[in-house]
């Protein structure tokens, strides 16, 4: 029995204050108290500066949380000796008078037995039994929940509120795009007539170009054709004797004359 009472307080040194099971990776805040990571994390969601020691009301100005490795460590040497489970009544007695915890000290935070109460340390303190200690917390707690709740509605209708914004300008810009793909489709096809008509006009206006310039070179051509005679009997003439050529040009004035 001797040995188990050192062994039943190594357990309450393992065991966070807040939860009162063993730690979970316990961590230590600026006055040196230990509690785990989670329990001390829920103590101070609300918090944007003073953070309060659960145990020892000391206050920090930061959110200061250091790893306690060896402490960690210890639970989980605890953990491995299979300790007898102690009964409620030896899990909440006081370690220093061993009487029940019956009472809850605000300004200490923590459960205290009625000896303790009738201390100097806490006589002027405010202390309340541990069910209406319990219940005031929880109170904080629902009281927390619900403004967490009416936030959640709020984000909630925020949400709503985002999403119709994004639908509707999500509709706007499809009937936008789709206004400018139709403007786009009819100045296409307004263009493209406008093209083949241009087209049109201009083969119209060459062909017509070209069948008189063909029509003059036939005239031309046949004015060489002509030239080309002449030059090729006057050739010919040229070529004949000098009395043959005086003849023939007697003869033919004579037969132009009569």
């Amino acid at each position: 029995m001797a040995a188990a009472i050192p062994l039943q307080g190594l357990k309450e040194e393992a065991t966070c204050s807040i939860c009162l099971e063993y730690f979970t990776e316990p961590v230590s805040v600026e006055c040196g108290h230990a509690f785990c990571l989670s329990c001390i994390t829920q103590c101070w969601e609300a918090l944007e500066a003073n953070f309060p020691c659960p145990q020892c009301r000391k206050t920090s100005q930061r959110k200061t949380l250091r790893p306690n490795w060896q402490l960690g460590n210890m639970v989980e040497t605890l953990k491995q000796l299979h300790l007898p489970n102690a009964t409620p009544q030896e899990e909440n007695l006081c370690r220093e008078h061993e009487e029940k915890l019956k009472l809850f000290c605000e300004d200490d935070q923590r459960p205290i037995c009625v000896i303790c109460r009738e201390s100097r340390g806490h006589r002027a303190h405010t202390v309340l039994p541990i069910p209406e200690a319990a219940q005031e917390y929880k109170d904080k707690l629902y009281s927390h929940m619900e403004h967490l709740k009416t936030e959640l509605k709020d984000l909630q209708v925020w949400v709503e509120e985002e999403s119709r914004k994004a639908s509707e300008l999500q509709g706007n810009i499809m009937k936008q795009r789709k206004s400018i793909l139709s403007t786009f489709e009819h100045l296409k096809q307004f263009l493209e007539k406008e093209k083949q008509q241009l087209l049109s006009r201009l083969e119209k206006e060459r062909k017509e170009k070209l069948k008189k310039i063909q029509e003059k070179l036939t005239r031309m051509e046949k004015q060489q054709s002509t030239h080309r005679s002449l030059i090729t009997e006057l050739e010919r003439k040229c070529q004949q004797q000098d009395v043959d050529l005086l003849k023939k040009h007697f003869l033919q004035k004579l037969i132009g004359d009569t």
